[in-house]
């Protein structure tokens, strides 16, 4: 039967293509580029010096705040896909069984969680760092449309554990005299360099200029926790705005040099609290002047300090639709897309096609226009086959989303439109709760 063999050939190719961690010199598991025969800067110093390089901003062309984003990309569902399935899937197969799926897009690393440029790039600084897994995305995107695939090109931003061995002057630092390079289990760039700034909007127009449909912004924050206040940033300088509105002035920069819709994926803890309780710098509501879409992550295994034990159950799901419910009175007229979990940690007991199905409907209750499927290793048979078996269904998901207005789709009390729910503090704050349902957080990933 073609369809049991379409069911097993999706996690038995995703076994294949997942790539193996690259190893440090160690032989541990390590984020940084640095080998014993390495010379880069990063990897050579210690102790490196807080001069700056001069550099000149650049004046992209100011093409207004308006990029309008199509039908197929308000109601876009799909996987996330990495750049190493690409390399050895290629675009046409992708394409074929997202079809197969009901799904209608994809999301591709082409800047990775390891700050690695994944395709040829021409700009001086990616050139560097490109690994060239997609050879040719013009040519992926146009495959991809024939088939009838929204295209979204994923980007990295501030989390990057390549460019500061290049550049240590880029770099967030730590250390008395900010002479060492800043890590809480990756590097990051610094925020506020224009350099880095420009950098990231060169990314965003190569992929506009391969014919992408659209622009998502991952760690699109500062870093979270204790060791997110220990980071010096060199090019903060006299800069006094606060986090959430230097986010949000990055975003219009973006938003006026493209022409392309560009989105955002941010915590599922966002849409729980009110403002940006945790100097994450990502609060909806100032995001959603400059992006088409958001994408709050929305992870079951990043709920399990709100419940007790830290073991999830599934009210899991009244949580998500909490979540996404106050997302769309956040901002009622942004496009909501959230990524779904897609992967079993912290939901093995009850993980298979009904953990799938119901995230989807939780998040159709709450009003969300599409949804995307998150699984880094590339193992999507379990959601794949649940997506087939809804069928029909999926091309409805989106057609109402006012639907999150009527009092039946209210989460009720323990969920409130404004305001902090469960305290929201994240440390078991439902764990003691027992509302109608729910119990749980706001995805802590």
């Amino acid at each position: 039967m073609t369809y049991h063999k379409t069911i097993l050939l999706l996690p038995l190719l995703a076994a294949v293509a997942a790539p193996a961690p690259a190893r440090a010199a160690s032989g541990r598991y390590h984020h940084s580029p640095c080998t014993p025969k390495s010379k880069l800067p990063g990897c050579v110093l210690k102790s490196h010096s807080t001069e700056l390089q001069p550099y000149t901003p650049k004046k992209h062309t100011d093409n207004g705040l308006k990029d309008r984003m199509t039908e197929a990309g308000r109601r876009a569902r799909g996987f996330y896909i990495t750049a190493y399935w690409m390399s050895r899937i290629g675009a046409k197969k992708t394409a074929q069984m997202m079809k197969r799926a009901n799904m209608t897009a994809v999301v591709i690393d082409m800047k990775d969680d390891f700050g690695q440029i994944t395709y040829p790039s021409k700009i001086p600084l990616a050139r560097r760092l490109a690994q060239r897994y997609v050879k040719d995305p013009a040519e992926a995107a146009k495959i991809f449309h024939e088939h009838g695939i929204y295209v979204i090109g994923r980007v990295v931003c501030f989390k990057d554990s390549r460019l500061p061995y290049h550049r240590p002057d880029l770099a967030v630092r730590i250390g008395p005299r900010a002479e060492r390079l800043f890590s809480a289990g990756a590097n990051w760039i610094d925020h506020y360099s224009a350099e880095v700034q420009d950098y990231l909007v060169d990314i965003a127009l190569e992929l506009q200029s391969f014919g992408f449909d659209e622009v998502q912004f991952d760690y699109i924050r500062f870093p979270k926790g204790f060791a997110g206040t220990l980071g010096r940033w060199l090019h903060a300088e006299k800069d006094k705005r606060d986090r959430s509105t230097l986010i949000a002035s990055f975003l219009e920069k973006v938003d006026r040099a493209l022409t392309i819709p560009i989105s955002v994926d941010i915590y599922g803890l966002t849409t729980l609290v009110d403002g940006d309780p945790r100097s994450l710098g990502q609060t909806i509501e100032q995001m959603a002047r400059y992006v088409d879409g958001v994408s709050p992550m929305m992870y079951a295994n990043g709920m399990r300090t709100y419940f007790k034990g830290d073991k999830v159950t599934e009210r899991v799901y009244s949580i998500i639709h909490c979540g996404l419910w106050r997302a769309r009175h956040k901002a009622p007229g942004i496009v909501l897309r959230p990524y779904l979990q897609a992967y079993p940690d912290s939901v093995q007991d009850f993980f298979g096609h009904d953990f799938i199905k119901k995230q989807v409907l939780a998040a159709e209750r709450a009003g969300s226009n599409g949804f995307l499927f998150w699984n880094a290793g590339m193992r999507n048979g379990v959601a794949y086959a649940a997506l087939q078996q809804m069928g029909k269904h999926i091309d409805a998901f989106g057609s109402d989303v006012e639907q999150y207005k009527t009092p039946s789709n209210n989460p009720g009390a323990w969920c409130p439109q404004q305001g902090m729910v469960f305290g929201g503090n994240g440390k078991n704050g439902a764990a003691s709760r027992k509302a109608k349902g729910g119990n749980g957080d706001g995805a802590e990933e």
